[in-house]
């Protein structure tokens, strides 16, 4: 009975392991080419208000408590670290709230999408995913991210560097592959394991 109650309580875990999607190492390096690494920081729009906006790194955005990274020049190891520390929480936000199937193509591009524009423009997407069930919605409304503030008017611009990268994006995205997201999982059998945990316990 023990072993049947370790055997039950090893499938949850490592159903809990596969149904919990990570960043693949294509999406990292990726990343990286596309955002370039600069080892001092450089203004990078402006905030709500109207402030000078900074970046650093591998497209870091400087946050309010580290003003001290302004005038500091970092490492590409330091410049990583704070990389992985922004796409952490994305990678949360796309396990969390994504209900449909995807795939890790699909799933490694909305998660450098989300990098470029923040969260909140993640989750507008997710919601239409969800929705809609439709990719083309999906890579509809990708594609219409392309623009960037002009550093002299404050003015929205369409940036040729964005039309590229969102089609980009729109390719690799329809890329085929096998959806793995949680929700591929019958239910059916995560009812049976959780049910037989129960028992056991």
């Amino acid at each position: 009975m023990r072993f049947l109650k370790h055997v039950a309580a090893m499938a949850l875990l490592t159903l809990s392991l596969l149904t919990t999607m990570k960043f693949s190492a294509n999406a990292i390096t990726r990343l990286k080419k596309l955002e370039g690494f600069r080892s001092t920081a450089y203004p990078d729009g402006n905030s709500s208000t109207g402030a000078q906006l900074y970046s650093t790194g591998y497209g870091h955005q400087i946050g309010l408590h580290e003003h001290e990274l302004i005038t500091q020049k970092i490492s590409t190891s330091k410049g990583v670290s704070l990389m992985m520390a922004d796409l952490a929480p994305l990678e949360i936000q796309l396990n969390r709230d994504l209900k449909v199937s995807a795939t890790q193509s699909q799933f490694d591009v909305l998660g450098l999408f989300g990098y470029n524009l923040g969260s909140g423009v993640l989750a507008k997407v997710i919601s239409t995913w969800n929705s809609t069930h439709n990719t083309k919605d999906v890579t509809d409304q990708i594609l219409l991210y392309n623009k960037t503030h002009d550093n002299k008017t404050g003015k929205l611009v369409v940036s040729p560097t964005l039309v590229a990268r969102r089609h980009e994006d729109v390719a690799l995205f329809n890329t085929p592959g096998t959806g793995i997201h949680k929700m591929a999982v019958p239910l059916v059998a995560v009812g049976a394991l959780v049910g037989a945990y129960l028992l056991l316990t």
